[in-house]
């Protein structure tokens, strides 16, 4: 805009200054002024057309974002459900493997109890009688030998 004017305000001195009759100078400033306005115009006029693109381009840029930034959280959004179904999945395996292994080992205990208990009747069917009376005997609960105040 600067410019514009510098143009204008440089031609009407130099025609002011120039040695011309009037009429002649006024032809002068009038010719330069509209020439200087159909400049002017054709600046606008470029300035309006590039505006419009660069509205249309920065609507296009708009848009493009928008596009990516759905995409992108439609991309995270199915991530997370597909790493939600793993978690949940390991999850249930190893609740079974869980389940699985204490079976394993309440089977195993009560195996070993059972054979255990076994044990004990068939020492008990083989033993012979001891005397509760009897100070060496080992499976008298009480101790005689030292009687407690």
């Amino acid at each position: 805009m600067g410019f514009i004017k510098g143009v204008l305000v440089g031609a009407a001195l130099g025609l002011l200054f120039a040695p011309k009759s009037g009429k002649e100078t006024r032809e002068d400033i009038a010719k330069k002024y509209d020439d200087s306005k159909r400049t002017a115009g054709e600046y606008a006029d470029k300035a309006k057309v590039k505006s419009g693109e660069m509205t249309q381009t920065a609507g296009e840029a708009t848009e493009n974002i928008k596009i990516t930034l759905s995409k992108t959280a439609q991309d995270l959004k199915e991530q997370l459900h597909h790493a939600s179904d793993e978690i949940r999945k390991e999850a249930r395996e190893l609740k079974d493997e869980v389940r699985s292994t204490a079976k394993e080992a309440a089977d195993e205990v009560s195996d070993e109890v059972n054979k255990a208990s076994d044990d004990m009747s068939d020492s008990d069917d083989t033993a012979e009688p001891v005397d509760p009376q009897d100070p060496t005997n080992p499976r008298d609960p009480i101790d005689t030998t030292h009687p407690v105040s």
